[in-house]
């Protein structure tokens, strides 16, 4: 199975070889929560959603904090039902990570918005298209036991919960 990266409304297939990475640093905090730690460098979105599919991982929700890096940031206008693209070269802070994970078309797809700051504490947030992990990211992630859906909503542009 794989899974997906939510851009731009639609979405990008994430199908690693899973025998090159590195193994995810991660311990349970019982047998639905997960402690994650991403190192230097690794590819935030590509790291979280392989772990997503590594553990069978169909719902869930996200939050963390942690260092951030040469990030591209996405904000949606209803109106225009576009994307606009804001990227971030540096090393951020992030002050505040949350998302979920839920199926589109059976697939595990992850969703992460973010709120940064940069080394003047000036703050930028929006929907995370791309990043790497600074000096470290710390995610918890909460499995739920369901399958809910999100299908793609003509009224409003995107992808959204299915029920």
């Amino acid at each position: 199975m794989g899974s997906r990266i939510g851009n731009s409304g639609s979405f990008i297939h994430i199908l690693p070889d899973l025998a090159i990475l590195k193994a995810m640093k991660y311990a349970n905090f019982d047998t639905n929560t997960y402690a994650l730690r991403f190192d230097p460098a690794d590819d935030i979105l590509h790291e979280l959603a392989r772990f997503c599919q590594e553990n069978h991982i169909t719902n869930a929700s996200i939050s963390g904090l942690g260092s951030i890096e040469n990030l591209t940031l996405a904000h949606y206008s209803i109106h225009t039902k576009q994307f606009s693209h804001l990227e971030l070269p540096g090393v951020f802070e992030i002050t505040s990570l949350t998302g979920n994970v839920g199926l589109v078309d059976n697939v595990p797809t992850v969703h992460v918005h973010v709120a940064i700051a940069d080394n003047q504490m000036r703050g930028f947030g929006g929907h995370l298209q791309s990043g790497t992990c600074g000096a470290t990211l710390e995610l918890v992630v909460t499995a739920y036991p369901t399958t809910l859906q999100k299908s793609h909503s003509e009224t409003v542009g995107l992808y959204v919960w299915d029920f």
